[in-house]
């Protein structure tokens, strides 16, 4: 059998509050099952937990870009009007009852590129994607994104860049901040969460605060996030943020602005809330969603309108739970602004 884990790293893992060390010692104990004819089953509940969570994040992060034949549950709903899909979601272990066969094929376009230690993910799919960086921290990227991030963060820094969208949970690390560069802006956090709005194509670029505290300033000439031995400035030329406030930098003008109010409605969705689902028309559930979080979804499809959905989801956002929707009930959405349109997978 192989080493247990102490009740304290145990905790810290679900917490979110592990340092890197830390996570080098559970993904070394994760590892030690590649070859092993250990039964996990035998496994204490709590190490069987964490090691489907780990098992969850190795499928997400290179493999929930496949193409949709690529990815297939183990048990797929039937295609019966009365379709209920049983789910039982409880803070990080939201999405472990979650079984995959993986087919073994070359890696889609979207697939995370490596060059050195910089990874660029790019969404060319029609839905949110999440990945998790290697501090922990989370991030869901828009269709028609991209981040760029390093394999594994510096000593005294995390730093990534932005082009499109994206919504940030990070892991709080008061020793290394947390810097988001998106053209001539710097977004920089500790631990918090929070949307970045940055296309290439648009005269502004927004950053909104759904937790914590942000600051937001304009960058120095030539200053990027791959500017080596490069002195940080101060946070002098900027703004700082609270919950439900906003950064807008206007490109044309050159100007930097902080409202007090976000008027997009649509920064609704990344706000987590526990909903509970028993034996409910999806047309229904839809309406219930709408309304959470502030949001537009709809099906013209009467198989999907009509099946039934028995589902508890724990503190989850939006993008999560259209997740879960997505694998389980063998469906797909597109997504644009705050509209979703389901549609089965032909």
């Amino acid at each position: 059998m192989k080493k247990e884990l102490s009740a304290n790293l145990l905790e810290k893992y679900f917490a979110g509050n592990c340092t890197e060390l830390e996570r080098a010692e559970i993904n070394s104990w994760y590892s030690s099952f590649e070859n092993s004819p250990d039964d996990v089953s035998v496994l204490p509940e709590k190490e069987q937990l964490l090691f489907k969570a780990l098992m969850w994040e190795n499928i997400s992060r290179n493999i929930n870009t496949a193409e949709d034949d690529d990815v297939i549950p183990l048990n797929p709903p039937k295609s019966s009007a009365l379709k209920s899909v049983i789910y039982w979601l409880s803070g990080v272990a939201a999405m472990l009852l979650i079984g995959y066969v993986v087919k073994q094929k070359a890696l889609p376009a979207n697939t995370p590129l490596y060059n050195n230690e910089s990874q660029v993910y790019n969404n060319i799919t029609g839905t949110i994607q999440q990945i998790t960086l290697s501090d922990g921290s989370k991030v869901w990227v828009s269709p028609k994104s991209s981040l760029t991030y390093q394999k594994t963060f510096e000593k005294h820094s995390r730093k990534v860049s932005l082009t499109g969208e994206a919504f940030f949970e990070v892991t709080k690390d008061h020793a290394r901040p947390f810097s988001i560069y998106t053209g001539k802006v710097i977004t920089k956090v500790w631990g918090t969460s929070f949307r970045i709005r940055a296309y290439q194509g648009d005269n502004t670029t927004k950053v909104d605060v759904v937790t914590g505290k942000v600051s937001v300033r304009l960058a120095d000439a030539g200053e990027t996030h791959l500017s080596a031995g490069k002195t940080a400035s101060t946070d002098d030329n900027g703004v700082m943020l609270l919950p439900d406030q906003e950064a807008v930098y206007d490109k044309g003008a050159n100007n930097l602005q902080k409202n007090t109010e976000i008027k997009d409605v649509s920064i609704g969705m990344w706000k987590r809330a526990s909903l509970s689902f028993n034996n409910i028309p999806l047309k229904d559930v839809f309406k219930v969603l709408n309304k959470r979080f502030n949001v537009n979804i709809s099906s013209k499809d009467d198989n999907i309108n009509s099946d039934n959905l028995k589902a508890d989801f724990t503190n989850e956002n939006l993008a999560t739970i259209m997740e879960i929707l997505k694998r389980t009930l063998n469906v797909t959405y597109r997504v644009n602004g705050n509209e979703f349109v389901l549609e089965i997978i032909k």
